[in-house]
């Protein structure tokens, strides 16, 4: 891992971009996913800050999950999900922003009971964050730090707390997360992203909690934040690709 203090101001918004405010819900993975694994995806078009501030994103998302989830009787106003979707196999999966939203719409999901069950969640490079870092390895540049508050600012100005707001601190907030909705996790993160040590902080303390499920974590030391969005054909970017499908296909992948 690179140390924190060599991270260049434009390495650093590359890094956090996606975080709620600049990016939309269309994923250029998509295609290859839904021909992989022989499922059906819908990405969400959450609101975005500043415009719509936090908790917008998480309404608007919950509302699909609902939306997606009114197919499972069979009646739903879209046929074919009703005739083709298995709803014994729903995942709900993200990236950055759309990874930390995922969570909280599987953590829901379990408060709701929501039913089916859904199968899984897939958080790549997970955008949690905190006041204080979560070990000695995590990020201890104050600059950095304070760049991150000012964006979560941006797209949340009414939290009390700021960073340490349960929608971005998950991992030392004091939730409790056992009761995540769903039966299998999968959390990738990398060496070089600024959210990497909080990724793997969430699965440790996921693995602790009591949460009954099969937890599969992955770690590319060598890339950054998104870095399969960025070069979605390099060799690190395929194998992440190849992972994700196992875990939602729940097979492995021919070569």
């Amino acid at each position: 891992m690179l140390p924190i203090t060599d991270v260049t101001e434009k390495e650093f918004w590359k890094a956090i971009t996606p975080l709620f405010a600049m990016e939309s819900a269309k994923t250029i993975g998509f295609p290859m996913v839904v021909k992989t694994s022989n499922c059906l995806a819908a990405s969400v078009e959450y609101r975005r800050a500043p415009e719509h501030p936090i908790p917008a994103a998480y309404d608007d998302s919950w509302s699909a999950v609902r939306w997606i989830f009114s197919h499972s009787d069979g009646v739903g106003e879209e046929v074919w999900i009703n005739e083709l979707a298995d709803f014994n196999r729903v995942f709900i999966a993200g990236d950055s922003a759309g990874a930390n939203i995922s969570h909280h719409m599987v953590m829901r999901s379990g408060r709701e009971k929501l039913s089916p069950r859904i199968k899984g969640v897939a958080m790549v490079h997970p955008g949690f964050w905190s006041k204080d870092p979560v070990d000695e390895k995590d990020v201890q540049d104050e600059r950095i730090r304070s760049q991150i508050a000012q964006v979560w600012e941006l797209v949340s100005p009414n939290s009390v707390d700021g960073v340490d707001d349960p929608w971005f601190n998950v991992v030392g907030s004091g939730s409790d997360i056992s009761g995540l909705g769903c039966e299998r996790v999968l959390v990738a993160v990398t060496g070089e992203d600024v959210f990497g040590r909080q990724g793997l902080a969430y699965a440790a303390k996921l693995e602790k909690s009591g949460w009954k499920g099969d937890l599969k974590v992955v770690v590319e030391e060598e890339e950054g934040h998104c870095f399969h969005l960025h070069n979605p054909n390099s060799e690190n970017a395929l194998k992440l690709m190849k992972t994700f499908v196992e875990f939602i296909s729940s097979s492995p992948v021919e070569e």
